[in-house]
């Protein structure tokens, strides 16, 4: 307990905002549906809210790529992206930039493919093939908007780690292969490769080789000419028998990264171990353990993932084996290990294929799968953690959909406000869907200017500024006078029925999804559609040289307009007709000119109220 309240103060004194709101989820939705779903492998969000689901459906009996984007908060339908390729395809990843920007890529026949969206508003581009002869691809692209593709390609030993470099549209393959030996098999089975992209743009590629775990850095396509190994060769007296399942996370600074592994010891004995160590600079910190047990003891874990934001804060969740209990270590600022708790309440009788995932500022999320056994059929859970602690367990699954199959794929990320999504395989047959739940932060304060808005027209066009909410959409419900009079998912609504003349209160309520709620500012809509009357006199002499005056009458309220409707007077010019002009200030009524030649002259004065309203009143003249 001590080390999770240090680390909250840790957390609450670094840059980049409060600590996040628990978000609440909307109901559960289907993106796809049908019997020839494979199962979802990937999602990814950008920092801006934008971002992307990719899964494997079977189309004809033969499994293709669809990809699902968010956009706005709202996933759109789904796109198959490798139908001009006539194989199969398989292991398809993701990863969303700012904007709108997707890279995905997939194996296909064998090979390793590509496929690029630029932005929000363009279509996918074709498959482009990188490499024949790939498997277990990882992909992730930076803050810098540079991404790097880890898979194992075939070479010496088996199979080589390889990778390719993401920027400005292109990608190009590094130089050399990562492995520790060129003649082990590295970066197959359980040794996959996994990639993490700092903010400075450099990349961490982790990968499992001949039993052990290791990693590389790799900027752009030049791989460090140091590799390290990760694993430990004995822990407690214990002797390492092998290690594997690698995954890694970085912030802004690549000199630090976070890789949790699992490893087996044995002593007489075989225990798993979730493990994890802090990557600084070109050498390794002690090994933690991630899930919360000893060497020598009872019990074993497996199953990591790790989850690192741009502070190099996370979660590196593992499970237990033999109870599936989830446990979660909490890291602070680059990656310091804090400590670690369950995360799970209840039985679990099947694996949790639990998957942490960032959000916020200083926030994450991990997901789950629930299987109580006879109290009902498995489910998908999440908890929030805010930087300090864990909210309360959600239940993010709809039990009219069918059990949840999260061995056919869970998935998460999270945007910049802390919001999360969340999507799985549920069903069976006919009836298997991709589904996804949104956790939702509470839509930001908004208002109206606090000057009145002048309109002149009785039934106006009600405007005000969005909040700031990344996923929507919004509904609005908007009231006049504390009167209810529409909702829109616009930031405008046309009042339905003609208004008195006069302010008006305009208040606007924003609702997420979620049903969350943000209510506006009260601001001020004026009517005003009578235009200022107007009259004057001119005194004066009427000759060259001479001083002639003029004294203005106006009125914004002509009868029957109440005063107190008027917007009021807010510009009286008078314009001699030679080309000069006098304008008078509020208040006042009286303005003079001299004229230099003889001729005819048309005097015009022109009285403008606030809401735009203006009245014209003209006079000929000669000056003699």
């Amino acid at each position: 307990m001590r080390a999770l309240l240090a680390a909250a103060l840790v957390l609450a004194a670094l840059p980049g905002g409060a600590r996040a709101a628990v978000p609440v989820p909307a109901p559960p939705r289907a993106i796809d549906a049908g019997s020839g779903i494979t199962g979802v492998s990937g999602l990814s969000v950008a920092r801006d809210g934008t971002g992307g689901l990719i899964y494997l459906k079977q189309v004809g009996g033969v499994a293709h790529v669809f990809v699902s984007a968010l956009l706005g908060g709202v996933f759109q339908s789904p796109v198959e992206v490798d139908g001009t390729l006539g194989g199969p395809s398989s292991q398809p990843v993701i990863a969303a930039g700012d904007g709108g920007l997707l890279l995905a890529g997939f194996i296909n026949d064998g090979a390793l493919y590509v496929v690029r969206r630029a932005s929000a508003a363009a279509a996918y581009g074709a498959p482009v093939g990188l490499f024949a002869g790939a498997a277990n691809p990882a992909l992730e692209l930076g803050e810098s908007g540079v991404g790097y593709l880890a898979f194992a390609a075939a070479g010496a030993g088996g199979h080589d780690v390889r990778t390719a470099y993401y920027s400005k549209g292109s990608w190009a393959l590094e130089s050399a292969p990562l492995d520790a030996a060129p003649a082990d098999d590295a970066g197959a089975g359980t040794g996959r490769p996994q990639v993490a992209v700092a903010g400075d743009g450099v990349a961490i590629v982790v990968w499992g080789e001949a039993g052990h775990v290791y990693s590389r850095r790799v900027w752009g396509t030049s791989p460090s000419v140091v590799y390290q190994q990760v694993d430990v060769p004995s822990l407690g007296g214990w002797s390492e028998v092998s290690a594997d399942q690698p995954s890694v996370g970085t912030g802004g600074d690549s000199s630090y990264a976070e890789v949790a592994f699992h490893e087996v010891f044995a002593s007489g004995l075989a225990r798993q171990r979730v493990l994890e160590r802090r990557l600084r600079a070109s050498q390794y910190d002690p090994v933690v353990s991630a899930d919360g047990l000893s060497t020598p003891g009872t019990g074993g874990a497996n199953s990591p993932q790790i989850a690192i934001d741009e502070y190099g804060q996370g979660l590196v969740s593992s499970a237990r084996v033999g109870s599936n209990q989830l446990f979660a270590m909490v890291l602070a600022n680059n990656g310091v290990p804090v400590g670690v708790q369950r995360v799970d309440s209840a039985l679990n009788l099947t694996p949790p294929y639990a998957v942490p995932a960032r959000a916020g500022y200083h926030d994450g999320l991990i997901a789950w799968q629930q299987q109580p056994g006879s109290a009902g059929a498995p489910e998908i859970r999440a908890r929030f953690y805010d930087g300090s602690g864990f909210g309360g367990e959600l239940v993010l699954s709809s039990p009219y959909l069918g059990p949840a199959v999260a061995a056919r794929g869970l998935v998460a990320a999270g945007d910049v406000a802390a919001d999360v999504a969340v999507a799985w395989v549920q069903g069976s047959g006919s009836s298997t869907r991709i589904v996804t739940a949104q956790l939702y932060q509470p839509p930001g304060p908004f208002g109206s200017r606090r000057s009145p808005t002048y309109v002149r027209t009785k039934q106006p066009v009600l405007r005000w500024s969005p909040p700031r909410a990344p996923w929507g959409p919004l509904l609005y419900a908007v009231s006049l006078d504390g009167t209810p009079v529409g909702q829109t998912y616009a930031p405008s609504l046309r009042a339905p029925a003609a208004l008195a003349q006069g302010p008006h209160e305009l208040q606007v309520t924003a609702v997420n999804p979620a049903g969350l709620q943000s209510t506006s500012r009260p601001a001020t809509v004026w009517v005003d559609t009578v235009a200022p009357k107007v009259s004057f006199t001119l005194t004066g002499r009427r000759g060259v040289g001479s001083r002639l005056r003029v004294h203005v009458r106006y009125t914004d309220a002509p009868p029957p307009e109440r005063r107190a409707d008027a917007s009021g007077i807010s510009k009286v010019v008078v314009k001699w007709g030679d080309g000069s002009s006098s304008r008078i200030s509020h208040g006042a009524s009286h303005a003079s000119h001299v004229y230099r030649r003889h001729g005819r002259y048309r005097v015009t004065v022109l009285v403008t109220d606030r809401a735009g309203n203006k009245t014209t009143v003209v006079r000929r003249i000669v000056i003699a």
